[in-house]
């Protein structure tokens, strides 16, 4: 069994279905990984922080970029919601050779019950991030079923505008990792879908050497794959939308609840 707090390669099957004026979607494959945090940070993984190499993970891309470390970052997210006592595995994308770009990472937080948070730290290609803290409001645990719903407040996307509600939902494993997200436009409509998900084993030396070989610029092949679909949507004459300044607020909330259907 692989638990993604023990650390993880999760092969990850990335979907996109936009709705609307342009039915479109597209598929693409990526290698993520999963760090428990207080293990990476001691150098008790197969990467280590800053390691140079094909897949390199830097602990200054994450959080707030002040020089606080990877703990001292997610600590300080789950203080408000009284979760700090949660133990944290992060599920992230490597840095390829001479670039580094992640639009989602995760960072899952459990005790002993079950996963009670997840922070989705959310990049978009403009250089700025915000982050969206998932969980309940009581803080019970968050279940295969569960869907969260939390405003949309930042611009990530030049053909969506800043409104709406996100939709999450997770899956923690043991043996796989998944993360679903939809937007909902102001008038209600699923107007995008997204979806990572995939098997997860052990992060293992030879595992982690064979897919670093085989993803080796995926970090590059996701930022192309980024500006080739943008292309198309200009293409087929969607329309722009200018970039907003972003809110002061860098981190909100999701808690809301729509129930637990599959």
């Amino acid at each position: 069994m692989t638990d993604l707090w023990q650390g993880a390669l999760v092969d990850c099957r990335i979907w996109h279905a936009r709705k609307g004026d342009v039915d479109r979607e597209f598929r693409y494959r990526a290698s993520y990984l999963a760090l428990p945090v207080d293990a990476f940070e001691a150098g008790r993984l197969p990467i280590r922080p800053d390691r140079r190499g094909l897949w390199s993970v830097r602990p200054g891309d994450y959080g707030q970029r002040d020089g606080a470390s990877m703990g001292a970052f997610i600590r300080s997210q789950l203080a408000p919601a009284g979760l700090e006592h949660c133990e944290v595995t992060l599920v992230t994308m490597p840095r390829s050779p001479f670039y580094g770009f992640n639009p989602v990472s995760f960072w899952l937080a459990r005790d002993e019950d079950g996963l009670r948070a997840v922070l989705a730290e959310v990049s978009n290609t403009f250089g700025e991030r915000h982050f969206y803290l998932c969980h309940h409001p009581d803080n019970r645990t968050i279940e295969r079923s569960d869907r969260i719903v939390g405003r949309k407040i930042f611009h990530v996307s030049p053909f969506l505008p800043r409104e709406g509600h996100y939709v999450f939902r997770f899956d923690p494993g043991p043996d796989r990792f998944g993360a679903w997200v939809d937007w909902i436009g102001e008038g209600g409509e699923v107007k995008l879908q997204t979806s990572m998900s995939g098997p997860a084993r052990p992060l293992k030396g030879s595992a982690l050497t064979r897919s670093k070989w085989r993803h080796a610029f995926q970090a590059q092949k996701v930022i192309a794959l980024i500006h080739w679909q943008a292309l198309k949507l200009v293409l087929r004459g969607v329309r722009v939308i200018s970039k907003p300044e972003q809110l002061a607020e860098r981190g909100s909330e999701a808690t809301g609840n729509v129930g637990h259907d599959v």
